[in-house]
């Protein structure tokens, strides 16, 4: 079986979902698996080095792609147009040797186009995840229509779009939330399986659990700086917390003068650091230093962070809410309510300041969090069951012994 990994986008530099179809690449070709990734032209100098040029099948921006860049307000149609272009490259494939597996975007609003005729997987998906309701007033308008409309536009979606029911299976990373949408577009119960939204590199797992006990109470948040981060809240929960806690944020973005002139305003600037990008390879090395990671992001459909930071041992703090309610229990992370504003920053603060007054706490969180991540998260484990998904689908395709001869004469007389 030849399996297509199909993402528009997979290189370490182009945020989570990208990062997570490199690395399931690299694992399936570590493992011995014919598979070849289809992806952006964009991702191309990204890539280069980090898979077989004979592996990767790069996605030109077609005429139309182009015009909805140009375009204000057109620019959500392009992936639409890629997968289209996706769909004409598959059908260059024997459709009994290939299974597509259409891994990244997560969203279960994406429309994917698969060529009929073709097995294939979706998924892992995370989508249904909003602000919560002590937070939509941060939520522009696009996003707060989008939030009414989510469910009768899936359910629209499934009058006309047949992707799920088709799908030999649909993988679901992001729990309850995610059933409930495929629900409403036509995915029958059936057809979802439970996997975990990414995983870790054997690198990553091999490194000594650090000790955060050891380590000065210094946080750090980590992150693009754009408002539903909450980077924000981190910085208020600081100036509640005792003097010697520090904190430094890794990332850059729109809202980092705000950010700035925030520590400045609380009287921070000497308790705040603002330290830019942190290379992925650096991550394991900077983050050791630290007492534990402040993680309120308010509507994170997993947080492959706080994954890898419970594999390296640092203690997460993390809202109840999205992702990484289901990546943790209470016993490997120090759970935040997401309430209001007010009560999160005085419930984060309360975190630190326990976690600089207590490093035990610290150091149970730490052991705990180290054993879950090298029993659940090691990508050859979860890696082995989206793989495992695709062969049962090309398992359940009908022998035809015609059929490849049958499609290489179509292909060499151009149907």
């Amino acid at each position: 079986m030849k399996l297509l990994v199909v993402s528009t986008n997979a290189a370490l530099t182009m945020g989570g979902e990208a990062m997570k179809a490199l690395q399931y690449m690299q694992q399936l070709l570590a493992d011995g698996r014919d598979a070849t990734l289809i992806t952006h032209e964009r991702c191309r100098d990204a890539l280069a080095g980090e898979l077989p040029a004979d592996r990767v099948i790069y996605v030109r921006d077609s005429t139309l792609m182009k015009a909805c860049w140009r375009t204000p307000g057109l620019a959500r149609f392009v992936n639409s147009f890629f997968h289209l272009e996706v769909a004409r490259i598959c059908r260059g494939f024997d459709p009994a040797q290939v299974v597509i597996h259409y891994l990244c975007p997560i969203s279960p609003v994406e429309q994917r186009f698969p060529p009929k005729g073709y097995r294939y997987v979706i998924g892992p998906l995370s989508g249904n995840i909003f602000y919560p309701p002590g937070f939509r007033h941060l939520a522009g308008r696009g996003l707060r229509m989008q939030q009414r409309v989510y469910r009768p536009l899936q359910q629209a979606l499934a009058l006309v779009s047949r992707q799920f029911a088709r799908a030999d299976r649909v993988l679901v990373s992001g729990y309850d939330r995610t059933r409930e949408a495929l629900g409403w577009a036509g995915c029958p119960e059936g057809r979802m399986l439970d996997v975990w939204d990414a995983g870790l590199s054997d690198d990553l797992l091999a490194r000594p659990r650090m000790r955060p006990a050891d380590n000065p109470a210094h946080f750090v948040w980590i992150g693009r700086m754009v408002p539903y981060k909450g980077a924000d809240l981190a910085i208020c929960a600081l100036s509640q917390a005792p003097q010697e806690a520090r904190l430094t944020l890794y990332g850059d973005g729109p809202q980092r003068t705000e950010l700035e002139a925030l520590a400045r305003d609380l009287g921070l600037s000497g308790r705040v650091t603002f330290a830019g990008w942190l290379a992925h390879e650096d991550l394991s090395q900077a983050l050791g230093q630290y007492r534990a990671l402040l993680f309120p992001s308010l509507k994170e459909a997993n947080g492959i962070i706080v994954q890898e930071c419970m594999a390296i041992g640092l203690p997460v703090v993390p809202l109840r809410w999205g992702g990484p309610l289901g990546l943790a229990t209470e016993e490997e992370a120090l759970f935040v309510e997401a309430g209001d504003e007010a009560q999160v920053v005085r419930d984060l603060a309360a975190a630190v300041t326990q976690l600089t007054q207590h490093p035990d706490r610290a150091e149970a969180l730490s052991k705990a969090a180290r054993i879950k991540a090298e029993t659940e998260f090691p990508w050859s484990q979860v890696a082995q069951s989206w793989y495992a998904a695709a062969l049962a689908a090309h398992a359940k395709a009908a022998p035809d012994p015609g059929s490849t001869a049958e499609h290489a004469a179509k292909r060499r007389a151009g149907g």
